[in-house]
C-alpha cells in the first residue's frame, strides 16, 4: 500500500468543484478544501505506485481545473492513523 498527500492549485472558487470530483475516485480517501499555498489536498491509498502514477498524472491532472500538483509519499514504517472507538 502506498500513502501519498497531494496539494492541488486550482482556479478561484473551483475547489468545490474539484473536491465533489475526487470523490468519485475510491483510492482517494480524504478531500479537503484549505487555506494558504495550495488550495485542495488529498489523501491517497494506492496499491501500488503504478496506480498513484495513474491517479496522479492521468486523473488528477488531466483535469482541467487543476494548475498544478504537489505530491508527498508517506514513509509506511513511519506512519500512523489514530482511529476513534466506534
Amino acid at each position: 500500500m502506498v500513502t501519498a498527500f497531494v496539494l492541488l492549485n486550482v482556479p478561484a472558487k473551483s475547489s468545490g468543484e474539484v473536491v465533489k470530483e475526487l470523490r468519485k475516485h475510491h483510492e482517494i480517501r480524504e478531500a479537503c478544501a484549505v487555506y494558504g499555498e495550495a488550495d485542495v489536498m488529498i489523501k491517497i491509498q494506492a496499491a501500488s505506485l503504478e496506480e498513484l502514477d495513474r491517479l496522479v498524472m492521468e486523473v488528477i491532472q488531466g483535469d482541467p481545473n487543476v494548475r498544478s500538483t504537489r505530491t508527498y509519499l508517506g514513509i509506511e514504517s513511519l506512519h500512523w492513523e489514530k482511529r476513534e472507538a466506534a
